[in-house]
């Protein structure tokens, strides 16, 4: 069984091509369905789909057949043929498929270099796909070395540190004028995309309390419901802004929609409480006047800019530790995985076995005569040979192109702890259960 993969990505294809064929996780539930119905040449698969890509990772035989056929039904499940489109559609097989997926779980292929939610997506899919029954030995422990993989390189490296987005550089201003925001209140001014991205970010750092304002109040009240807060009405946003500590506003007016007087007047009404206000709408929607404003703190996009922008410099230089870290990987995966053939599995079964016997007859040697010691390992080698009689001719009888074969071998590994150089059971201490 070969693992391969095929999918659509911002590297390849426009967002609504992407859009046109991602999938939510109730539609991939639905669509497992099918292809278990219309292919044969799939045995295990894992379907990674986010705002960027929609990728398909397999194990198959026949990788050749298997990629045709699951076209096929992405095709004709989504109503559309972009999955037959080579100019949109990349394919990956072998080390390369695991390469490119490591590299996606460690934050190496997004839009932003070192983005964190990457990772719990790549866990979701799998998460996903097992409730389907859909991954196998095959994929499971490959979606688990990924995970793994991006771990490392957010641990050893600083590759997610420091803000490289303009809504999450808001929060970071934030939270340096106010520690801890768990005490401090938040208004959302503006529903749209850039409004939901800001709360969302801000939700995350659990504020004491979250508003959303819009001039249409129905997408105020969407989003608030969204994001865990209340909405209020557009008219209500002097009042808002003599009780929050924080406002972020990221309308589409053509004109700002707090003057410099309108703000002197709640910063007189605060009685001298420090307001945060964060300007992320372009053209502004907050008077730079205000910026003189004793006690109001004003940020615009020109200074989360700077900010997003030294950050993105400092992360791409630990591009090169993230990589190193991918390859080490990527090799450990495929020594595992070169190891589940049938005869490396019986090589490292026995010579497991072996070892435990010599072990156990020079532990126990001593309490024999010299004369019976001979006796002693050749007893030991013989019941060996019996006990790993049934077992190795049932191992012979496997076929790894199938998800039993390749699955038992895999279990045959991890019961008998079996690692790439062929240690296995009681390998350290005496061999007894800890």
């Amino acid at each position: 069984m070969q693992l391969s993969l095929f999918g659509i990505n911002h590297t390849s294809a426009p967002a609504g091509v992407r859009d046109a064929v991602a999938m939510t996780a109730e539609e991939i539930g639905d669509f497992v369905g099918q292809y278990r119905e219309r292919i044969d040449a799939v045995q295990e698969l894992v379907v990674l789909s986010t705002c960027h890509r929609t990728e398909l990772y397999m194990g198959a035989a026949d990788t050749a057949a298997a990629g045709k056929q699951l076209r096929d039904v992405v095709c004709t499940f989504k109503g559309v043929e972009h999955m037959h489109n080579g100019q949109y559609t990349f394919e990956r097989e072998g080390r390369e498929a695991a390469k490119h997926l490591f590299r996606v779980a460690a934050g190496l292929d997004s839009l932003m270099i070192g983005e964190d939610q990457i990772l719990g997506q790549v866990k979701d899919a799998l998460a996903v796909a097992e409730r389907c029954g859909a991954p196998g030995s095959l994929l499971t422990r490959f979606f688990h070395a990924a995970v793994h993989t991006g771990k490392r390189v957010r641990s050893e490296t600083e590759i997610g540190r420091g803000a490289v987005s303009i809504a999450y550089a808001a929060v970071g201003m934030a939270t340096k004028v106010f520690n801890d925001l768990a005490q401090h209140s938040v208004a959302v001014v503006g529903a749209g995309e850039t409004g939901r991205l800001v709360g969302l970010h801000f939700r995350d750092q659990g504020p004491a309390q979250l508003f959303v304002l819009n001039r249409t109040f129905e997408r105020a009240r969407q989003l608030a419901e969204e994001l865990g807060g209340r909405a209020r009405p557009f008219d209500e946003l002097a009042a808002t802004l003599r009780e929050v500590d924080v406002v972020v506003s990221a309308t589409v007016a053509p004109e700002p929609v707090m003057s410099a007087e309108m703000l002197a007047e709640v910063m007189r009404e605060r009685g001298g409480r420090p307001l945060v206000a964060i300007d992320i709408a372009s053209p502004g929607d907050i008077d730079p006047a205000a910026g003189r404003l004793a006690n109001l703190f004003l940020y615009d996009l020109d200074a989360l800019g700077a900010i997003t922008e030294q950050n993105r410099a400092q992360r791409a230089k630990e591009i090169p530790k993230a990589e190193r870290i991918v390859d080490e990987e990527q090799r450990r995966f495929f020594q595992w995985y070169e190891t589940l053939a049938v005869t490396p599995v019986v090589r490292a079964l026995r010579k497991s076995f072996e070892e435990i016997g010599r072990r156990e007859a020079r532990k126990h040697g001593k309490q024999f005569h010299r004369t019976d010691r001979e006796t002693l390992e050749r007893y030991t080698q013989a019941l060996i040979s019996k006990l790993l009689h049934h077992p190795t001719l049932g191992l012979k009888d496997l076929d790894r192109s199938t998800p039993e074969g390749f699955g038992k071998l895999a279990a045959m590994r991890e019961l008998f702890r079996l690692d790439a150089d062929g240690d296995g059971p009681g390998s350290e201490g005496d061999g007894e259960s800890q």
